[in-house]
């Protein structure tokens, strides 16, 4: 009787497998990356048309806008029902209230 699979093969899509996996977590870190080096921009973007003064204003309004970035990201990738996605929107529409209140504009 011959074995339907061998070992040699076996190995390989073993391997081939694992080059799947580390491609994902390639892509998982790289898209982090991507989406820190945004928040990172906006930051110093924020700093410059502040003339560099680093301030509470500064960091709440960067985190009003990164929020904003990281929320639009998370429901354009989330596998979450429409309704989770609706109560997370208006915890997020809060919050974001919350943040806006805090800051003068510049």
């Amino acid at each position: 009787m011959k074995p339907l699979i061998t070992v040699g093969a076996f190995f390989k899509i073993g391997s081939h497998l694992l080059d799947e996996n580390k491609k994902s977590l390639l892509i998982h870190y790289f898209t982090e990356f991507i989406l820190g080096s945004i928040g990172f921009g906006v930051f110093i973007i924020l700093l410059y048309l502040n003339q560099f003064s680093f301030s509470l204003d500064i960091i709440s309004l960067w985190v009003f806008l990164y929020n904003g970035i990281l929320f639009t990201y998370w429901i354009w990738k989330s596998d979450a029902k429409i309704w989770e996605k609706s109560i997370a929107g208006s915890y997020f529409l809060v919050i974001e209230i919350i943040i806006a209140s805090t800051f003068n504009p510049f």
